[in-house]
C-alpha cells in the first residue's frame, strides 16, 4: 500500500470529526464544569482503549503545559487485583461498573472508550454511570454498536471508521481535544453550565427552579411557565419538549425532571 493510500483511509474519517467539532467543544465544556464543581473524570476501556484510558487519566492529573491546573481522573484499568477479583466474583461485564458503584459521586465524569461500540463491560458501566447521575461520555467508532444504540450516553464521540488503526487514532487526537477545550473553558467560568445534583445547582451553589415547557422556538428556545409568569430560557443543554418539566438554572435548562407529567 502506497502513502497515499495510507492517508486516503484517514480522510473520510478526519474530515468527519472535524465536522463533529461542535459536539467534541460541548463535551469539554460540560466536562469542565464537572471539574469545576470538584468532579472526577472516571475512565475505562479494555486492551488498547484500556491503555487510552490510563493515558487520558494522565493527561488531565499531570498536565503537559506548564500552568494547567491539576484535575481529579483515574482508570478504571490499572489495578490488576481489584480487576480480577471482580472479574472472578461477578464476571468479566461487571470490572468497571462494580468499581464506578463504590468510587463515583453524581458530580463526576464516566468516559467509556469503546472502539466498536461494542464493549458490554463499557456499557454497563455507562448505564450505571447514567443511574447515579454522572455526566456520561463515551468514545465509539464504526457506527457505535451498541453503546449508541443505549441512548444512555451525554456525549457520544464516534470515530467514523471500521479500520481500528484510524478508530486508535482518532480517538487519541479526540481526548487530547477534550482536554486542551476543558482547559480553555475551566479559564472562563463563566461560560459554563450549571449542574443540577438533587435539584441543587452545585457549580454556583444556587437552586434551580422547576418549571414547564409550554413552546418550543427557534434557536434552541423554549417558552416556559414558572406557575407566575411566562418566561423565554434557553433548551440547548437538554432534550425538552412541550409539558416536559424541567429545572432552570439562570435562564438555561439544566435536567428534564418528568417528561410526562
Amino acid at each position: 500500500m502506497s502513502a497515499a493510500d495510507e492517508f486516503a483511509r484517514r480522510e473520510g474519517a478526519t474530515s468527519a470529526l472535524a465536522d463533529g467539532a461542535e459536539a467534541v467543544a460541548r463535551a469539554s465544556r460540560d466536562m469542565a464544569a464537572r471539574f469545576h464543581a470538584g468532579g472526577t473524570l472516571l475512565v475505562f476501556g479494555n486492551g488498547a482503549a484500556a491503555t487510552d484510558a490510563q493515558h487520558i487519566a494522565v493527561e488531565f492529573v499531570h498536565p503537559v503545559i506548564v500552568g494547567k491546573r491539576a484535575l481529579h481522573a483515574v482508570s478504571l484499568t490499572g489495578d490488576v487485583a481489584t480487576l480480577t477479583a471482580i472479574g472472578r466474583d461477578s464476571g468479566f461485564e461487571d470490572v468497571f461498573a462494580t468499581q464506578l458503584q463504590c468510587l463515583a459521586t453524581a458530580s463526576d465524569i464516566a468516559l467509556g472508550v469503546s472502539p466498536d461500540g461494542n464493549c458490554t463491560n463499557v456499557l454497563r458501566a455507562l448505564e450505571l454511570a447514567r443511574q447515579l447521575g454522572l455526566l456520561t461520555v463515551a468514545l465509539v467508532g464504526g457506527d457505535g454498536g451498541a453503546v449508541a444504540r443505549s441512548g444512555v450516553v451525554d456525549h457520544l464521540l464516534t470515530a467514523a471508521s471500521d479500520d481500528a488503526l484510524v478508530v486508535k487514532e482518532l480517538h487519541v487526537t479526540t481526548y487530547h481535544v477534550l482536554w486542551e477545550l476543558a482547559h480553555v473553558f475551566l479559564e472562563q467560568p463563566g461560560s459554563l453550565p450549571a449542574i443540577c445534583v438533587d435539584d441543587h445547582c452545585v457549580t454556583c451553589s444556587d437552586e434551580a427552579v422547576e418549571v414547564r415547557v409550554v413552546e418550543l422556538r427557534d434557536g434552541d428556545l423554549a417558552v416556559v411557565d414558572t406557575g407566575s409568569t411566562l418566561e423565554e430560557v434557553s433548551v440547548a443543554l437538554v432534550e425538552a419538549r412541550v409539558g416536559s418539566r424541567v429545572l432552570v438554572h439562570a435562564k438555561e435548562a439544566i435536567a428534564v425532571v418528568d417528561a410526562d407529567r
